[in-house]
């Protein structure tokens, strides 16, 4: 039963996930491409009707990925890609809880929008960068990594090996754009007092 939910949930957590990552692609055309694609689909998922269910189904989603990795964990003989599957659902566990924690803090305490600047601003902070920039990644590649072993499981060999190496190009796209390595970008002076305001509440500022 838990795993026939954690497929369901899944499924309609996956249509927003994928719909949000394709949103952040076009950071490659720069801040105001990206934020006007954010700004496009944003009234929808940050509704009050749809917030509250959406963030409910993720935390719903996280606690029932975590149970079912933690009991396959012990299981004996699991091949390459069971491994990868349950290293990726644990990741992005981690990843979405803290990424939904962040992304409502900055919104509803500190008042600034989770835009194009407030992506863009660990990567660009000298104390932040060495960090940000594998989480992202990893978090992209997890995507990736957890669909392709979905795939691989349902027997589509060729499209599971698609979808786990199809997420590098996409992490590098984000570290391109967010981490202007296409064109210049700088810490928006609000984001900059934001994020050195966390780095002082932990003892880093």
């Amino acid at each position: 039963m838990t795993r026939k939910l954690h497929r369901i949930t899944g499924s309609v957590i996956a249509l927003f996930l994928f719909s949000h990552l394709a949103i952040h692609l076009f950071a490659l055309a720069g801040p105001e491409a990206h934020n006007a694609a954010l700004k496009s689909v944003q009234w929808i998922y940050r509704s009050a009707l749809v917030e509250p269910l959406l963030i409910a189904a993720l935390l719903f989603q996280i606690g029932l990925g975590t149970r079912l990795a933690l009991r396959r964990w012990r299981e004996p003989g699991k091949s390459g890609w069971a491994r990868l599957q349950l290293a990726s659902g644990l990741y992005l566990a981690y990843f979405i809880f803290n990424h939904t924690g962040a992304a409502l803090y900055t919104r509803y305490g500190a008042g600034l929008d989770t835009n194009f600047w407030w992506v863009s601003g660990p990567l660009q902070h000298p104390k932040m960068a060495w960090w940000f920039y594998p989480y992202y990644a990893l978090a992209v590649l997890s995507v990736g990594a957890h669909l392709g072993a979905i795939l691989h499981f349902r027997g589509k060999e060729r499209a599971a090996r698609v979808a786990a190496w199809g997420a590098v190009p996409v992490a590098l796209a984000y570290w391109a754009s967010f981490g202007g390595w296409l064109f210049p970008v700088d810490i928006h002076p609000d984001y900059r007092d934001y994020y050195d305001g966390l780095l002082a509440m932990v003892g880093l500022g």
